[in-house]
């Protein structure tokens, strides 16, 4: 102002800590030489954002500034003092964590900051690179809420939460989780994406609070075990043609040979891990307690045709969605969710543009005659590219299972022809 009035300096301390937030940590300790109002600003700041080394001119003189921030703001052990509402270590793209000292590094702050922080970002993807292993996650803190990590080696034998009681939510993303168990009793929101497993044994995960659950484009390995899960209400699951639980012959329903590799695997092996009840589902027990749920498949999975057979009542379950791979073995899959759902509101068939993914091979299970469990079905909601015959034969499958051609939409989404939605009110077709 031309009067020379310093109206930001007037400003409260809460209003200059939320400008002071979009700044990496580096340039908000700059901020101490604005003016003497500022001198101590930075010292309450309630988040932290470090960016890697780039522009420090060494990596070794950016390890120094964090760990002379970290000791002033926790002290030599942890310190008791106000935990910080966030923290970010964003180290993509920038070479820090290829040596090992900066790992160790990297490593150490994370120690010093979970006890002392609700939320903690970790991001250590760098293109081309494995991700950067984390050397232990048994983490301890009363404090921590949400953990994020991106580009992170998780390679424990079990990852245990139970030290943070106060964690709701854990998300995953490019990590490699060659793990046993995840345990966690009060996480709530569990998303894992495009992350690499072992194909070798199956995670076992045990979080009985949880929410809601996504698994997407999880690669190479093979889908968990999930233990009981009585407050889940939503679900999203999408599989990728690298998931090993489909049978290497093009069998949907598990060739049973002793040289199928991807079957004999199928429950497991001693050696790595707990072999699997063949007398009882495998994961779709898991989300049986799910209100709205999402199964995708990239292909044909001799997971969900092995699971039919000991197919559980989903109890709660009112929205459903399925696309055309989950729809094998003759449509048993449907008919199947349709008579183990009894209070289910809304279907949703999602196609995929080209040949018919449905196999001829006889499924698992085993129709309970020609009714219909649910009587609060209000909507069946086909989406497709274009009205084929993979249409009318879902269209024959539904009717003959009690579903009333006026229940029935369908939901063209061709781009190339113009996009539309067809509503039935007739009471037959041929």
């Amino acid at each position: 102002m031309a009067s020379g009035v310093d109206r930001i300096s007037a400003l409260p301390d809460d209003v200059l800590h939320q400008v002071l937030h979009f700044l990496p940590s580096q340039e908000m300790v700059r901020t101490c030489v604005l003016a003497r109002r500022w001198l101590g600003v930075w010292r309450f700041m309630p988040a932290f954002r470090f960016n890697g080394a780039k522009g420090w001119g060494s990596a070794d003189r950016f390890a120094q500034f964090v760990d002379h921030l970290l000791h002033f703001r926790f002290g030599g052990d942890g310190g008791r003092c106000a935990p910080l509402d966030s923290c970010d270590f964003d180290f993509d793209s920038d070479g820090f964590m290829r040596l090992p000292a900066n790992e160790q590094h990297a490593s150490n702050w994370i120690w010093k900051v979970v006890p002392n922080v609700r939320m903690l970002r970790l991001r250590v993807v760098e293109f081309g690179q494995e991700p950067s292993p984390l050397s232990d996650l048994h983490l301890v803190s009363q404090h921590l809420t949400k953990l994020e990590l991106v580009g992170v080696g998780v390679k424990d034998s079990v990852v245990d939460f139970s030290g943070c009681p106060a964690l709701v939510e854990l998300s995953m993303d490019v990590c490699d989780v060659f793990v046993k168990q995840l345990l966690s009793p009060s996480l709530k929101h569990l998303r894992i994406t495009r992350c690499y497993t072992s194909e070798y044994t199956r995670i076992l995960i045990s979080v009985p609070s949880l929410v809601s659950l996504e698994l997407i484009e999880c690669r190479q390995g093979r889908v968990p075990l999930l233990e009981s899960l009585p407050r889940l209400a939503r679900a999203v699951v999408v599989l990728t043609d690298d998931c090993s639980d489909r049978c290497s012959k093009g069998r949907f329903d598990n060739c049973g040979a002793d040289i199928c590799e991807d079957c004999w695997w199928y429950y497991g092996d001693p050696e790595y891990g707990p072999i699997y009840d063949r007398n009882n589902s495998i994961f779709l027990k898991g989300l049986s307690e799910a209100t709205d749920l999402e199964l995708s498949s990239d292909s044909e999975l001799i997971l969900f045709d092995r699971d039919l057979k000991w197919c559980p009542t989903f109890t709660k379950l009112k929205t459903l969605l399925l696309n055309d791979r989950c729809l094998a073995a003759d449509h048993n899959a449907l008919i199947c969710f349709l008579q183990h759902s009894p209070i289910l509101e809304k279907l949703t068939l999602q196609l995929f543009k080209g040949p018919s993914y449905v196999t001829e091979t006889e499924g698992m299970y085993k129709p309970l005659g020609l009714s219909v469990a649910s009587n609060y079905l209000k909507t069946v909601e086909i989406r497709c590219a274009n009205v084929d015959s993979k249409v009318h034969r879902l269209l024959k499958i539904l009717t003959t299972y009690g579903i009333r051609l006026e229940q029935i939409r369908v939901q063209q989404t061709s781009k190339i022809s113009a996009p539309g939605c067809f509503h039935f009110v007739c009471s037959s077709f041929s």
